[in-house]
């Protein structure tokens, strides 16, 4: 049986927002892409969650195998 870890990263800039509040890609794509060399793969996507004492945002969650 495979036994998974989890690690979760949030955006909490708008997408449609001031520009100072946009997602900048480049940045995203880049975390990404460490994520992807770190093994870890995209599980889910939370869309606007309401986060305990964080700004509230989207959480992106990601698995890897860990046996």
């Amino acid at each position: 049986m495979a036994v998974w870890e989890y690690t979760t990263s949030v955006i909490t800039h708008g997408f449609m927002g001031r520009q100072s509040d946009e997602l900048n890609r480049k940045e995203f794509q880049a975390e990404l892409s460490r994520l992807g060399s770190e093994g870890w793969e995209l599980a889910t996507v939370l869309l606007d969650v309401n986060l305990h004492r964080e700004k509230d945002g989207h959480v992106i969650v990601f698995k890897r195998r860990s046996d």
